[in-house]
C-alpha cells in the first residue's frame, strides 16, 4: 500500500502495520534525547491512511485518505531557498574589512562569507554590500546582507534559523551571541561551537515571536546540546536577549558570558573583546563564565542588577487577568509563580481559568500549554473557541457559531495555545514539565495550565504519602516556574466538606484541598472559585497572595456567567476584602441569560 509505504519512508518503524494504535521511536527526535528508545511517536493505521504525532518534538504528518491536508486550522509554511552563489567574489579590500575587525581570509572563506550587490528598502537604492550566507545541513537557507551604512537585510521569507546552525552538536556547549559578526570573532579565536539569531536583539520587550522562530526550528537540536553559554552584548537590548534565551532554554542550564572593561569604558561585544584584548583574552571569558543565578550561595551583588530594576519599575511586572478592575484589586499573575486554583466541582474554575488565559493572551501577548486529561483537549478546545467567539458551540436557546467563526477561532487557538496530551496512559509531573520545557523554546509559552491535579496523583509512588507528593509536585513545579518565567496554574479539587446543618455548600478554603496543606503553604497565590446559586452570581476569592500589594490584596470579587457569551462578566464595584462583609451586590437585579 502506497501510504505505508510513504509511512516507512519517513523513518516510521512499527513492529506491525496492522491497523490501529501504535508506538514507536521518532525518527526526527529520538536519536537526539538521552532516553533514545522512549516511544514518544504515536501512529494509528486505518484501511486507507496513517497519521502519525511526536509528542516530543511535536512532529505530526500522514499519507493516504482525503483528509490530511484540508485541516484548516494547521499551517504549512513554504520558505524561499536563495540561489546558490558560484565562484562568490572576496576581493583585498573586502578582505581587508575583515582584517582591521580582527576577522582573518581563513575565517570569511570557511563561512562562506563574500561581496555583492543588493538593493536596501532603507536606502531605495542598490548597494555594495556583504553577503552572510546562513547554511544548514548541507542547504542554504536564508542570506543576511549588510551594506557600510550597517543597515541590514535578508532574502525574502526565508526559513527562520540559525547563523551557524550546524555548530550544534548534541551534548556540547554552545555559545549564542547577537550577530554574525560574534560568531566570526569566536570562529577566529577557536570557538566554532557558536550561533546567533538572524535578527539581533530587541530594544524593547515585545510581544511577538517572530524573533526566536529559529529556536523552534533547531528544537531538537537545542533540547539535546549541553551547556548554553551566553554571550550577548552588554547593553540594553543585549540583555532583554540574554533573558530572553535564557528564560526559553532553561536557565538551569545557561551560563554568561562577560566582556572585559578597557579602562573605564565596557567592551561592548565579542568582536569588540578580539579587537582589543585578542584570541586568548575572548578564549578566556568563555572559560570563566558564570552560572546563571538560581541555585547556591551568591553574594547580595549578584543581584545588585535586579533590586535595582525592581526599585526603578523595570523588573518583572505583575500583570493584570484582564478580568476586570475589580479583579486586579484581588490579584494579579507575576511571572514565574505557582498558583492553585481550587473550587467545589461544576463550579466553573476550569472556564473561569480559561477565560483568564483568554484575556492575558489578548492583553498581553502570552501564549499556554494546557494540559487538561479530564477536560480532554478536544474540549478545551471547544471551550477556549467559546470563549473566543463569545458564541455557544452547540445548539442551543442562543445562537451557536457558525462553521467561519468557528475556523477563526480555531486559528486563534492554534496561535496561542498548545496542549499536552498524554494518550491512555498516567502521566507523572516529571512528564508534563518536559514536554512544557519544549513548549518554552518552541513556542515561547508564559503560562502552563494543569487541570486537574489528581490525573497527576493517580501516579503517584508506591510507598509515598500524598503530603510527600504534594510538597514534591510543587517544587518541582515551582522550580520550573522559576527557571523557564512561566506562571504554572494548577487546579485541584477540595475534599468533601462537612455540611451538618444543610443548605447552601460552605465556601471551601485552601487547607480543603485534598491532600496537603502544603496547596496553601507553599503556593504563591490561592484562588478559590465558588458558584453561589441562590444570587445566581459566582464568586472568586483570593485567598493567598505572598507578594502584596503589587499582586493585589486577598479579597473576593463577583461575577456573572452569560450563557449566551459563555463569558464571566465581573460584577463592577464587588470586590471586598477577605473579612470584610460581603454586601449586597451591585446591579442585582442582573441575571444570567
Amino acid at each position: 500500500m502506497d501510504f505505508l509505504e510513504t509511512a516507512k519512508a519517513e523513518g516510521i518503524r512499527l513492529r506491525s502495520w496492522a491497523q490501529g494504535n501504535h508506538k514507536a521511536t521518532c525518527p526526527r527526535c529520538s536519536h537526539l534525547r538521552k532516553k533514545k528508545t522512549d516511544p514518544c511517536l504515536s501512529v494509528t493505521v486505518f484501511a486507507d491512511r496513517v497519521r502519525w504525532q511526536c509528542h516530543h518534538c511535536g512532529w505530526t504528518g500522514g499519507a493516504g485518505g482525503d483528509d490530511f491536508r484540508r485541516n484548516p486550522v494547521r499551517e504549512v509554511r513554504m520558505f524561499n531557498r536563495p540561489v546558490r552563489i558560484e565562484n562568490p567574489e572576496r576581493p583585498d579590500k573586502l578582505l581587508a574589512w575583515f582584517e582591521g575587525r580582527g576577522i582573518s581570509a581563513a575565517t570569511v572563506e570557511r563561512m562562506g562569507i563574500y561581496r555583492t550587490r543588493q538593493w536596501f528598502p532603507q536606502l531605495e537604492a542598490e548597494a555594495s554590500c556583504i553577503a552572510f550566507p546562513y547554511e544548514w545541513a548541507g542547504t542554504l537557507r536564508n542570506v543576511k546582507y549588510r551594506d557600510n551604512d550597517k543597515n541590514f537585510r535578508q532574502e525574502k521569507n526565508p526559513e527562520p534559523v540559525l547563523y551557524n546552525a550546524d555548530a550544534i552538536k548534541p551534548g556540547e556547549d554552545l555559545i549564542f551571541v547577537e550577530g554574525e559578526m560574534d560568531v566570526l570573532a569566536f570562529v577566529e579565536a577557536g570557538l566554532s561551537n557558536v550561533v546567533s539569531l538572524p535578527n539581533g536583539a530587541p530594544d524593547r520587550p515585545e510581544q511577538s515571536d517572530k524573533r526566536y522562530e529559529p529556536l523552534a526550528t533547531h528544537a531538537a537540536e537545542l533540547e539535546a546540546a549541553g551547556r548554553i553559554l551566553i554571550a550577548t552584548d552588554m547593553d540594553g537590548p543585549g540583555e532583554l536577549l540574554a533573558q530572553e534565551l535564557a528564560r526559553r532554554l532553561g536557565k538551569d542550564r545557561c551560563w554568561r558570558v562577560t566582556f572585559p572593561a578597557d579602562g573605564t569604558t565596557q567592551t561592548k561585544d565579542a568582536n569588540e573583546c578580539l579587537m582589543q584584548f585578542g584570541k586568548g583574552v575572548l578564549r578566556g571569558r568563555v572559560e570563566n563564565a558564570e552560572p546563571w543565578p538560581i541555585d547556591g550561595l551568591y553574594g547580595a551583588d549578584t543581584f545588585a542588577d535586579e533590586v535595582l530594576a525592581t526599585y526603578r519599575g523595570e523588573g518583572p511586572k505583575p500583570l493584570s487577568l484582564g478580568m476586570g478592575r475589580d479583579m486586579d484589586q484581588a490579584f494579579k499573575v507575576l511571572p514565574g509563580q505557582f498558583v492553585v486554583v481550587t473550587g467545589i466541582p461544576n463550579h466553573g474554575k476550569s472556564r473561569w481559568l480559561d477565560q483568564a488565559a483568554a484575556t492575558m493572551s489578548d492583553l498581553h501577548g502570552w501564549r499556554w500549554a494546557v494540559f487538561s486529561p479530564e477536560t480532554g483537549s478536544e474540549n478545551h478546545i471547544i471551550d477556549l473557541c467559546e470563549i473566543h467567539a463569545g458564541l455557544p458551540f452547540h445548539d442551543g436557546p442562543s445562537m451557536r457559531m457558525d462553521e467561519e467563526q468557528l475556523h477563526t477561532s480555531m486559528r486563534w487557538v492554534h496561535d496561542r495555545f498548545v496542549f499536552i496530551d498524554s494518550g491512555e496512559h498516567t502521566p507523572s509531573i516529571d512528564w508534563v514539565l518536559e514536554r512544557a520545557k519544549a513548549a518554552v523554546l518552541r513556542k515561547g509559552i508564559n503560562g502552563l495550565i494543569v487541570d486537574p491535579y489528581n490525573e497527576l496523583e493517580a501516579g503517584r509512588p508506591q510507598g509515598m504519602t500524598e503530603t510527600e507528593f504534594v510538597s514534591q509536585l510543587i517544587s518541582k513545579c515551582k522550580r520550573f516556574a522559576k527557571v523557564h518565567g512561566v506562571t504554572v496554574f494548577m487546579v485541584a479539587h477540595p475534599t468533601k466538606i462537612s455540611n451538618p446543618s444543610g443548605g447552601k455548600e460552605p465556601v471551601p478554603g485552601l487547607y480543603d484541598i485534598s491532600g496537603s496543606a502544603h496547596w496553601r503553604n507553599k503556593a504563591d497565590a490561592g484562588i478559590v472559585v465558588y458558584r453561589d446559586f441562590e444570587e445566581r452570581c459566582t464568586l472568586v476569592l483570593a485567598r493567598k497572595i505572598r507578594r502584596q500589594p503589587i499582586c493585589g490584596h486577598p479579597g473576593q470579587v463577583k461575577f456573572w456567567f452569560m450563557s449566551a457569551s459563555r463569558r464571566f462578566d465581573a460584577i463592577e464595584g464587588s470586590y471586598r476584602s477577605l473579612g470584610q462583609e460581603a454586601g449586597s451586590a451591585a446591579n442585582n437585579n442582573r441575571r444570567a441569560s
